[in-house]
C-alpha cells in the first residue's frame, strides 16, 4: 500500500485585509490569504457581500422538528438537513414542504445509531453511523441502497469518485495518523493517506472538514490553515490562510505528539485558527478565533474573493441592524451559494425583518430558517 504526503505550496505576493478596520483590498491573487481580527466595531454590512437568493422556512411538522442542524445541502430543489439534536436527517422540497425522513434511528440493518456527518453526490444520501460503523446509502425519497460496514471511524468526510475521503480517523485504522484519508468504495482499504499529523489536533468545533459540491470537494486542515480541491483523486492546494502575526510555527506543530502542548503553545500565544469554511465558485467564507480552551473569545469571518483578491474581515455578525443575520452561522453549500441557518422562533426583530423584507410570517414556534445566498463581492 502506497502512501503520498503534499507539502503545502509556497505562495507568492498576499491578498490582504490589512486594517484592524473593517477593510477591502485590491492585490494580485494567488490564493494567499492575509487576515487579521477586526476591532469589535467594525461589522461588514452583510448586503455588501451577498444577494438573498430565497429564504426556507421549513415546514414544521410532527416529523420535521429542526433541534440543532449541522449540515445542509440544496440538491435537485430539495433541501436536505441533517438534524444532530435529533438524529435525523429529513427532506423538504422548494417550497418548504416536508417531504420524507431520510432513514432513522434504529439497530436494523438500514438504520443508524448515532451519525456523525452525511454528503449528498449524484442523487444519494451517505449517512455515517459511527457506533457500528457503517455507511448507509440512501435515495432523496428516503429509498434505501445499501449498508456498508467500515474499518474506519471518522470525524467527517466526502463522497469521492471511486471511494471516501475521510478526516480524523480513529488511529486502531489509521496508525500513521493521517489527517485526510482516501478511502476505496467498501471503506475497508486505505488508497491514500496525506497530512501526517496528531489526529487529535484537528479540533474542529462545528460541522465538517469538507466543503461539497457536485463534482469536487474542498478539504481544510486547520492545523496548518490550508485549503485543498478535492476533485477525481487527486489533492490539490488551493489557499493559504495566515494570521500574521498571530499564525503559528506549523513546522513545529508538526512535530508535536502531546495535545496538551499544542493547546498551551496555541493558547499562550494567542494564535488564531480557522473553524468553518465555505467556498462558492471563487469566493471564500471563512470563520475564524483566537485558539482557546479555558475562555470564550471572539469569534469573526472574513470573505475573500480569490479572482479578485479582495477581502473584508468583520466579527461574526454580519450586518449590524439586521438582527437575523447577526443569528446565522454557515452550515452547506450549493455550487453557486452558501447557506445559512437562524434560529429566530423566539427574536420578535428578526421576525419582523423577514416579514417586511421577504413577506414571510414565521409563526412562535418555527423552524430554523435557512437563508441561501449568492455572493457578490468584486
Amino acid at each position: 500500500m502506497k502512501y503520498y504526503s503534499i507539502l503545502a505550496l509556497a505562495a507568492i505576493g498576499l491578498a490582504a485585509c490589512t486594517s484592524e478596520q473593517a477593510t477591502e483590498t485590491t492585490v494580485q491573487n494567488d490564493g494567499f490569504i492575509r487576515v487579521p481580527m477586526p476591532a469589535a466595531e467594525s461589522y461588514v454590512d452583510f448586503d455588501t457581500l451577498y444577494t438573498v437568493e430565497k429564504v426556507f422556512v421549513p415546514e414544521l411538522t410532527e416529523k420535521s422538528v429542526l433541534k440543532t442542524p449541522n449540515r445542509a445541502f440544496w440538491v435537485d430543489s430539495t433541501l436536505v438537513v441533517f438534524d444532530k439534536g435529533n438524529q435525523q436527517v429529513l427532506a423538504f422540497d422548494s417550497d418548504s414542504k416536508f417531504l420524507n425522513a431520510i432513514g432513522q434511528q434504529g439497530t436494523r440493518d438500514s438504520e443508524f445509531r448515532e451519525v456523525s456527518d452525511i454528503a449528498v453526490r449524484d442523487g444519494k444520501v451517505f449517512i455515517f453511523d459511527k457506533t457500528v460503523p457503517k455507511m448507509l446509502v440512501y435515495g432523496l425519497d428516503g429509498q434505501f441502497y445499501k449498508s456498508i460496514p467500515s474499518k474506519f471511524r471518522f470525524h467527517s468526510f466526502t463522497k469521492a469518485d471511486n471511494g471516501y475521503w475521510l478526516c480524523a480517523c480513529e488511529k486502531a485504522a489509521n496508525p500513521e495518523g493521517y489527517a485526510l484519508i482516501h478511502a476505496n468504495e467498501e471503506l475497508q482499504d486505505t488508497i491514500a493517506g496525506y497530512f501526517r499529523q496528531h489526529p487529535d489536533f484537528i479540533n474542529i468545533e462545528h460541522s465538517t472538514n469538507f466543503v461539497i459540491h457536485t463534482d469536487k470537494s474542498y478539504f481544510f486542515w486547520p492545523t496548518s490553515n490550508e485549503i485543498y480541491l478535492l476533485q477525481g483523486d487527486s489533492v490539490q492546494w488551493y489557499a493559504t490562510v495566515d494570521f500574521g502575526k498571530n499564525t503559528p510555527n506549523y513546522a513545529y506543530l508538526a512535530r508535536l505528539s502531546d495535545l496538551r502542548v499544542y493547546e498551551s503553545y496555541m493558547e499562550e500565544n494567542k494564535y488564531y485558527r480557522f473553524r468553518n469554511l465555505h467556498i462558492c465558485g471563487d469566493f471564500v467564507t471563512l470563520v475564524y478565533r483566537r485558539y482557546a480552551i479555558s475562555d470564550v473569545v471572539q469569534t469573526n469571518f472574513a470573505f475573500y474573493n480569490r479572482k479578485s483578491g479582495n477581502c473584508v474581515a468583520s466579527p461574526l455578525k454580519f450586518a449590524s441592524v439586521n438582527r437575523m443575520l447577526q443569528r446565522s452561522y454557515n452550515i452547506g453549500e450549493t455550487d453557486d451559494c452558501m447557506i445559512l441557518d437562524a434560529n429566530i422562533s423566539h427574536d420578535a426583530a428578526a421576525k419582523k425583518f423577514v416579514l417586511e423584507n421577504y413577506g414571510i410570517e414565521l409563526a412562535e414556534n418555527s423552524n430554523t430558517v435557512f437563508i441561501l445566498c449568492r455572493p457578490m463581492l468584486k
